[in-house]
């Protein structure tokens, strides 16, 4: 069995740990009594570390992200945001580029992101869940574009993502009245990939996660880099994308080993359904 091993992020903070054991990084959001809201030391320093270390590291193969106490994120921490005149337009332009920056580095980091979204995950809260390549909620879980409550605008990449998602029609009208959705409805719009009871929720995204570390990391890079450009590419410009990540692929060690195992017959080395059915589903 290996060894799980649990870093702070924030140095001489607990309020964002990663945790890696089996090939998969779990990144907990640790503030349950502000509902994991995200603060600026988190948003500052936590993040930017967190998605840096895990593109450098090989050993982990997936990730999962999930917040403590019974809820994801409550977004960013409001009391922190002190009215208009606190902040100058230039420091918060500078401050939301920062931002953009981790967050952009999550949706495009190479390794597949399970986002395990239990409780309320509101503002930035789905802004954050919303990077993740597959998104699982709980039974007694609610999202929502909150920040027209506040008078602002959606942001933290969320523009990006959701209508990816949703469409852009739904995505303008969940930013417009800013409700809460429930997880029949987040199901139902495409929202969540899966609703699971709350007990069984992070069990599940962990269980998926780790299958991953039997793939091939170069596919799963490849495969995440074409579908996260193919909206807002040319066909020309796919072909190109196709033809690289193909080249890419056949030169690592982990195809020409596939390709012996199929030539022998042997089993994959990474076959979902093997897997299902091994786990009786």
């Amino acid at each position: 069995m290996s060894q799980t091993r649990t870093e702070q992020l924030i140095p001489g903070s607990d309020s964002l740990t990663l945790a890696v054991e089996g090939g998969v990084g779990l990144l907990t959001l640790n503030r349950p009594n502000a509902k994991n809201a995200l603060d600026g030391d988190m948003m500052r320093i936590g993040m930017p570390a967190f998605v840096h270390r895990v593109r450098e590291d090989d050993a982990i193969a997936a990730v999962v992200i999930t917040g403590a106490g019974g809820d994801f994120c409550s977004g960013a921490d409001v009391k922190r945001m002190g009215g208009a005149s606190a902040m100058s337009h230039a420091e918060r332009n500078e401050n939301l580029r920062a931002i953009l920056g981790w967050i952009y580095g999550l949706i495009h980091l190479p390794k597949p992101v399970i986002a395990a979204v239990d409780g309320i995950a509101f503002g930035g809260g789905l802004s954050l869940a919303l990077t993740a390549d597959m998104l699982l909620m709980s039974d007694r879980a609610r999202c929502s574009l909150s920040f027209g409550r506040i008078g602002l605008t959606p942001d933290m990449g969320v523009g990006y993502t959701l209508p990816r998602r949703v469409g852009a029609a739904r995505a303008k009208q969940l930013a417009f009245t800013a409700r809460s959705v429930f997880p029949d409805e987040a199901l139902a719009l495409g929202i969540a990939d899966a609703v699971h009871p709350a007990a069984d929720l992070l069990p599940e995204a962990t269980r998926i996660a780790r299958r991953f570390a039997e793939a091939s990391p170069e596919s799963l890079a490849q495969a995440k880099r074409l579908f996260n450009m193919s909206l807002d590419s040319t066909p020309e410009q796919m072909i190109e994308a196709e033809l690289a990540g193909q080249l890419a692929c056949r030169q690592t060690a982990y195809h020409e080993d596939a390709v012996a195992r199929f030539a022998r017959k042997e089993p994959y080395r990474f076959n979902w359904d093997a897997m299902d059915k091994a786990e009786g589903r």
